[in-house]
């Protein structure tokens, strides 16, 4: 782990570094961050007292067999540590009052610590130091940066999300951690940041479309949390999933809640070594495959993987075109060009629009469904199905088409922004 003055200028300018394997080192390292609000008094003495669990030190060994920690009061650290800017906290502030934004740019005091720990104590000095930050910013009062998810969090909202939901030995590690999702390329990558605190490597999903971006955040959440309740889930370039020996109840039981009943809560995922991208953590990368799941692109195969894990819903209807039909179609009609003219001014991330096109069945009738759009030009669209044909043999849900839109019925805009939080990358 980089120290904390070249890791926080990692995050700010954007320093390349090369990825450490986690099976290699023992030893976890990370930093936090207190930024206390002015005229705020600190007493280094009082924040000592309150450290449990570690032991302070001076300096942090390479390796250690005892959790250690470094507390370092600070008051010129604007090279070093600066405080997010407001506009930062906009995107990665939590629970924090926009007077209370205003106020931290104004900090003269922070507290810096440091911790090393070993692996095998990742649970336990894990819990001791969420609380010890929260308790200390409670007191003083102060904000949290936590350095590996680069968010900073109000007392409250940390102890909602940190503290609160840490009842038994497991936590929820998505509560620990955050997904950045954004464009790259022609699809879509989603990677967490924060596992390096509990030893285990960030986990990477690339190439999917915006529509996926929930289920998508699903997988790499279950993934995460399989890794940090049964580490030799992981073997070589498999990790065995199954849902029902989960040990956090409440994430079980929700996930468990939103299966559909054609689910077999249970798969083998193949990975590799993800490649470092800028930006990214300082830690060893996985990357989920779906190159074993059936299908014959991409696209096909992530459909395929997510259904074969947690089922899906899809229903057909036979309908006659009435006169309310043609006329809801005609009105979607017009709006055509306006999200055409849309579509390729380029949407906000976390935004796609599908449409409905009818595909011919081998009877010759309509089987009409929903394609997300890839590219528009003129009336030729690309995207990919989005439903399981029920009458068409040669096509699945995933598959990429061509679509006219002089034959588009429905136009359907949507976005699923808050699941992930996605937004641009932030660097």
């Amino acid at each position: 782990m980089l120290p904390l003055k070249t890791f926080l200028l990692l995050i700010l300018i954007t320093l390349c570094s090369a990825q450490m394997s986690y099976a290699q080192n023992p030893t976890i390292r990370y930093s936090s961050i207190i930024y206390f609000f002015p005229d705020t008094q600190v007493n280094q003495i009082e924040i000592s007292q309150q450290l449990s669990f570690f032991t302070q030190a001076q300096s942090l060994p390479k390796n250690t067999s005892k959790p250690l920690a470094i507390l370092s009061l600070v008051n010129d650290f604007n090279t070093y540590f600066p405080v997010p800017k407001h506009s930062y906290l906009s995107y990665f502030g939590r629970g924090i009052a926009k007077k209370s934004a205003q106020d931290i740019q104004d900090t003269k005091q922070a507290l810096v610590v440091d911790i090393a720990f070993p692996r095998e104590q990742a649970l336990t000095a894990n819990k001791a130091m969420v609380h010890f930050l929260h308790k200390v910013a409670n007191t003083y009062p102060g904000l949290i940066w936590d350095s590996e998810t680069r968010e900073l969090f109000s007392p409250n909202k940390w102890h909602e999300q940190r503290i609160s939901p840490w009842q038994d030995t497991y936590p929820e590690v998505s509560q620990h951690n955050i997904i950045h999702a954004y464009k790259s390329g022609t699809g879509v990558r989603a990677i967490t940041l924060g596992m390096a605190k509990f030893g285990l490597p960030d986990i990477v999903i690339n190439n999917f479309s915006w529509s996926l971006n929930r289920s998508m955040g699903n997988l790499i959440n279950l993934t995460a949390q399989t890794l940090l309740e049964a580490p030799t889930a992981l073997n070589g370039n498999r990790v065995s999933i199954n849902i029902d020996k989960l040990k956090n109840l409440p994430f079980k039981q929700t996930l468990l809640a939103s299966l559909k009943e054609n689910a077999n809560t249970k798969t083998e995922l193949e990975i590799k070594d993800a490649q470092w991208e800028e930006g990214d953590p300082d830690n060893h990368l996985i990357e989920i495959l779906f190159s074993h799941a059936q299908g014959n692109s991409l696209s096909e195969q992530q459909e395929s993987l997510l259904s074969h894990l947690y089922g899906r819903e899809d229903s057909i209807s036979y309908v006659k075109h009435n006169r309310h039909i043609l006329e809801a179609s005609a009105r979607a009609k017009k709006k055509l060009n306006n999200l055409a003219k849309a579509f390729n001014a380029g949407l906000a991330p976390g935004e796609f629009i599908q449409v409905k096109a009818p595909f011919t069945t081998p009877d010759g009738a309509n089987e009409w469904m929903w394609v997300e759009i890839l590219s528009w030009q003129g009336n030729n669209i690309r995207g990919i199905l989005k439903n399981e044909p029920y009458h068409i043999p040669n096509l699945k849900s995933g598959s990429e088409v061509l679509v006219k839109q002089i034959r588009f019925s429905i136009t359907f805009a949507a976005t699923q922004i808050e699941s992930l939080k996605e937004m641009k990358r932030a660097h």
